[in-house]
Parts: structure tokens; C-alpha cells; sequence
């Protein structure tokens, strides 16, 4: 007699295992919060958060996963997002006059693109609880009006080297069909002229006192899937 063997959740098209199998679409709700050289720098966590830093959208977003443990995963991520700072109201006391005076820069307006890998790691055995960092590479298309500084407005390209950091925690509903909610950090590793987030420092002599980077918090709708070759073998 020949018996049929029991089908592994695991194999096919689709996944019941944790979202950390397979490869996968993602379109992200979230909420992006810019930081850096053109910031309310005295004031953005201390009065709360700056709403032209702010950025609400979507993106959409591929992961290839390999996993390299029972409990990590090699990820390759590929994604977009749009930043915004202005700290043209930020003003300054002038000890001599005793009036407040305008020091801001200006404001810049950011659409990126970032590819970035690195390890997923799910902790906790029985949770789908997950801890992400890797390394990645920002292009950045950026429009700018620094005009009390002298320079714009105008435009450039710059690319960036990243390191994201993410956590968050996957929803399993059905088949390959997850939710996640999610926070990270994208902070940029450098900061010259040719290698910014905000176009700024717009020349080689120029001071900045904040790297740049970003933060992000969001609901992700999800479908990831597996190579599916062996599963109709597997299946008897």
C-alpha cells in the first residue's frame, strides 16, 4: 500500500511558515521623519515633532530572503520614499540687539531610492518578532532653496552610503498573505557634498552639525512566496 506522504506547510507557491521564507512584494502605509543639517536643530525632539520634516505616503518593496540559520535570514531589500526638511523659520537670539534673527538654511525636497542587505533575525522561536541591520546605498534626487545661504534653488544627485536598522513583527493570515507593522532608521554614513540625504553641505567648507538620516514607522500589506519546483514531489 502505498500511503501519501503529509504535505509540508513549508513548500509550494506559498508559505504558511513565518513572512522570513521565501521572497517577497510588499506595499508599505508609513510615515517617514527626516533629520539632519536642515532641521529646527534645537527643536525637533525637544518641542515635539517638526511637521516640515514629516512625510506621509506609500512605497512598494521587494525582499529577497535566503536563509543562512533556523532563525536568520540573508535579506536584499529594494525601496523608495520622499523626505522633506525646512528650518527656514528657525531663528536665533541676537545678544546685541536682542532680537530674534533668522539663521535657517532653507528647504529641500528629497525622492529616493535605496537598495540595501542584510541579516533578519527572528529571536524568538515561536514569534514572529524580527530584528533587521544591513548596509545599503541611497540615490537621492533632491530640489533645494538654500538662497539665504547664496546657493539655489536648484537641483542634484546624490548617493549615499546607509545603514538601516528595523524592527517589527509579521502578521500571518493566510497562504503567503501577511501584515507587518514595523519601525527603523536609515542613517546616512556620510556627509559631503556629493554624499547627503538633503543637498546640504553645498560645499566642501561647510560646517553641519547632524548626519543625515530618517525614520520610518508603518503597516506593510505582504505576499511572499517560495521556489515551488520540489513541491509537487514532495506532495506524495
Amino acid at each position: 500500500m502505498v500511503r501519501r506522504k503529509s504535505i509540508n506547510p513549508a513548500n509550494g507557491l506559498y508559505t504558511r511558515k513565518r513572512a522570513s521564507v521565501g521572497h517577497g512584494v510588499q506595499l508599505s502605509i508609513n510615515a517617514i521623519y527626516y533629520y539632519g543639517d536642515v532641521d529646527m536643530l534645537d527643536q525637533a525632539f525637544v518641542h515635539g515633532w517638526q511637521q516640515a520634516n514629516l512625510s506621509l505616503g506609500g512605497s512598494l518593496k521587494f525582499d529577497y530572503l535566503h536563509q543562512i540559520a533556523n532563525t536568520c535570514n540573508l535579506r536584499l531589500s529594494l525601496s523608495g520614499g520622499y523626505l522633506h526638511g525646512n528650518d527656514s523659520a528657525r531663528t536665533k537670539l541676537n545678544p546685541e540687539t536682542g532680537l530674534q534673527e533668522h539663521i535657517g538654511k532653507g528647504f529641500f525636497k528629497n525622492g529616493f531610492g535605496e537598495a540595501s542587505v542584510g541579516v533578519e533575525w527572528y529571536p524568538f522561536p515561536k514569534a514572529d518578532f524580527y530584528i533587521y541591520a544591513g548596509l545599503g546605498f541611497s540615490v537621492n534626487f533632491i530640489d533645494y532653496d538654500f538662497s539665504r545661504l547664496g546657493y539655489g534653488p536648484d537641483s542634484k544627485v546624490t548617493v549615499v552610503p546607509v545603514l538601516p536598522i528595523e524592527i517589527g513583527y509579521n502578521f500571518d493570515l493566510t497562504r503567503g498573505w501577511f501584515i507587518s507593522i514595523y519601525a527603523s532608521v536609515h542613517q546616512a554614513l556620510m556627509d559631503t557634498p556629493n554624499a547627503n540625504l538633503d543637498a546640504y553641505p553645498i560645499k566642501k567648507t561647510s560646517r553641519f552639525q547632524w548626519g543625515d538620516g530618517y525614520f520610518t514607522l508603518g503597516l506593510s500589506f505582504s505576499y511572499r512566496w517560495q521556489y515551488c519546483a520540489p513541491c509537487r514531489l514532495a506532495a506524495w
